[in-house]
């Protein structure tokens, strides 16, 4: 059984922290998003984009919002309204979610992704109702790591041979926080 009926209502007030939004994407973030995705740093750990243009993005997007499967946002910046990255929650069976996010490269070491995490992972908890929400990382996207822990996730174990990558499998580290765990 899933834990949401229906559409993923999107955060209201929207979400927000110092120096970014969290809001819907646009359109016109392809461009910044498709960079994104190319990125030495991310590219690894970042999924394509689900179209190969902006108003695919965002039908594809909405119809996972509106099946109750999936919220993404961008992460923009708080006064120019910038693509500063991206940000999710999937919502699976027995009221657990999955998080992840990701930044430009401008963006990273401010606290943004951080500030993102906490955020969307709180609002997962007192809004949707989720009793545990997880991230699954690279072993080697030490980057990440240090992300889920400085947002309060706790590791609990190595998934052996979890990813597929260019023909050989790759391990995972599991994290997870519930919502009684201090962030």
């Amino acid at each position: 059984m899933r834990s949401v009926d229906g559409a993923i209502p999107f955060p209201e007030p929207r979400l927000a922290g110092p120096g970014f939004v969290l809001r819907a994407f646009e359109a016109a973030d392809h461009a910044a998003a498709h960079e994104l995705e190319q990125d030495p740093a991310a590219a690894r750990w970042v999924p394509p984009l689900p179209a190969g243009d902006g108003p695919g993005v965002v039908d594809f997007y909405e119809r996972c919002r509106q099946d109750g499967d999936l919220l993404h946002l961008v992460i923009a910046d708080s006064v120019s309204g910038t693509y500063l990255g991206e940000t999710m929650v999937a919502v699976g069976e027995h009221g657990v979610g999955e998080v992840g996010c990701c930044v430009v490269p401008a963006a990273r070491g401010q606290g943004i992704a951080t500030g993102t995490l906490r955020a969307l992972t709180d609002w997962s908890f007192r809004t949707l109702g989720l009793g545990r929400v997880q991230v699954f990382v690279g072993t080697e996207n030490t980057a990440a790591l240090r992300l889920a822990e400085a947002c309060g996730f706790r590791r609990e174990g190595t998934l052996r041979g979890y990813w597929e990558e260019d023909g050989r499998r790759l391990d995972a580290i599991i994290l997870a926080r519930l919502p009684d765990d201090q962030a």
